[in-house]
Parts: structure tokens; C-alpha cells; sequence
């Protein structure tokens, strides 16, 4: 991850609209970093640039889960491409992006917990600054982040063990339902191995320590979503019975940003 961010940065076609920043050191000093991609503005105060949409995109909480990393890689290639709807994107966007939200427990080879032994997926309703200060740190960012600007969307990237297929678990308003399912059918559209059907729009006590349901919570924006992909494949389209290969799920880190291309309607020239 650390060499393809280096590459991404080092490119000199990448300088006006890519920036990357140390965020918090981790419990064993490791550096959980982050990323922001928008388009430069002449005056970050004007109205043009103050206009522009917050989106938060996360990953790999659960170290185990590296199909989350290329779902993730497919997001940072696409966001950092020369093609139209990526300038698009960075034009009316300011992403911020964590590409792994455990480097502990990647570095050191943990399936689901951090070096404290915790589940960070279960600590984010009242994070330790000291126990896990990664999670401390990235909610306290999102907090000034969406005082900042409107924040249009927040996905956190996560593999499944037992389904099969891409999809979306999101939260639920009682007044306005179809709000939080816009987005995954729109999804669901655009890619074929994404799965609405089973995509689960709810708000359990037993999860409400979750990034979903604790930040949905705090910033009350509807499109909060955990997308989680299929160790194994697809049961459906044009890859029914084969195993996700890093190009499919690359592929769908893409089909994520298209999506919110035309779920906010943004022309593309």
C-alpha cells in the first residue's frame, strides 16, 4: 500500500489534486495515513471550492479481509486517473481516504483485531485515545471534516466470509426508507455482481458500536454504508460461479465512484 501511495505521489501528473498525510501513529508506532484527492482551487475559501461535496472512504479494519485493499486500490487507480469522470469527481469533490484503518494488525498478521486485542468495528461509538487511537483519530477527523463541508457519502470497505456476491449493509430511516437504498440500487445497476437483494438496511443495538451505525449516529446522512465483498464469488451476471480475481474487485472500487457520479448527477464532459 505504502509503495503504491509513493508511486501515485511521486507522479508529476498527480501534484495539483493529490496529498498525502500521517494521521495518527498506531499502539506499535506504525503510521495510519490518509488521503485527500480534489481538484485544486485558486481560493480553497471561495464559494466554488466550499461547494464542493465531502465523501469519507475507508478500509481493512479487519486485517484479515485483504479483498477490501483491492476494492480500495480500484478506488485510488480510478480517483487518480486522467479519465473524465475522475476529473469530474475531484472537481465537485473533496475525498478523504484511510486505506487501512488497522496497520497493526495487518503488519503483524492479526485476522479481525488490533494489537489490544479489540475489535476496532466495535469500538467506534466511544473510542479510546489510547487504546485505539486510530479510530479516535479518523472520527475526529470526519467530525471537523463534515462541519467543513456537506459530506455527500462514507463507505467502509470490508470482506464477507459466508455470502457471496459485492453488497451493502446501510441504516434505516424510519421516515424516508427508500434514502439509504437509493445509492446500492443505483450500485446494483452500474455492476453486476453487486447484489441489492441482499444488501440489509438496519440498525441493531448489537451493532450500533459499528463505523455504520455510530457515524450515521453522529453526522445524520443517510448514505452510510459498509460494502462488503465475497471471499469467494459471484452467484450472478456475467461471473456467476468464478472466484473474485483483484481485477473484479478493483473493478468494483470503480463501479463505487461511478455511482455516486450519477447519484449526485454530476455531468461528465
Amino acid at each position: 500500500m505504502q509503495d503504491d501511495i509513493s508511486r501515485i505521489e511521486k507522479d508529476a501528473s498527480t501534484t495539483n489534486f493529490f496529498h498525502r498525510s500521517t494521521l495518527t501513529r498506531t499502539l506499535a508506532g506504525n503510521r495510519c495515513e490518509y488521503l485527500t484527492i480534489t481538484s485544486k482551487d485558486r481560493d480553497p475559501k471561495s464559494a466554488k471550492a466550499m461547494a464542493k461535496k465531502g465523501v469519507f472512504i475507508s478500509a481493512r479494519v479487519h486485517p484479515g479481509e485483504s479483498n477490501a485493499s483491492w476494492m480500495m486500490k480500484g478506488v485510488i487507480d480510478f480517483l487518480t486517473s486522467p479519465s473524465p469522470e475522475a476529473k469530474a469527481l475531484r472537481e465537485h469533490f473533496v475525498f478523504k481516504i484511510v486505506p487501512i484503518l488497522n496497520p497493526d494488525g495487518v503488519i503483524n498478521g492479526n485476522y479481525r483485531c488490533s494489537l489490544s486485542g479489540q475489535d476496532l468495528n466495535r469500538r467506534w461509538k466511544n473510542p479510546s485515545k489510547i487504546l485505539h487511537p486510530v479510530i479516535f483519530s479518523v472520527k475526529k477527523l470526519m467530525r471537523s471534516f463534515s462541519k467543513e463541508r456537506e459530506c455527500a457519502l462514507y463507505v467502509d470497505l470490508h470482506g464477507h466470509s459466508r455470502r457471496k456476491n459485492i453488497f451493502m449493509y446501510g441504516n434505516n430511516l424510519k421516515e424516508q426508507p427508500h434514502a439509504t437504498r437509493v445509492f446500492p440500487y443505483i450500485m446494483s445497476k452500474l455492476c453486476d455482481f453487486f447484489s441489492f437483494e441482499q444488501s440489509r438496511f438496519s440498525m441493531s443495538k448489537y451493532k450500533e458500536s459499528t463505523a455504520r451505525i455510530a457515524m450515521f449516529n453522529e453526522l445524520g446522512i443517510p448514505n452510510i454504508f459498509t460494502m462488503e465483498a465475497s471471499f469467494c464469488g459471484a452467484d450472478r451476471g456475467k461471473f456467476k460461479d468464478q472466484h473474485f480475481t483483484t481485477e473484479y474487485l478493483m473493478l468494483a472500487g470503480r463501479r463505487l465512484l461511478e455511482s455516486l457520479i450519477v447519484y449526485c448527477k454530476i455531468d461528465v464532459h
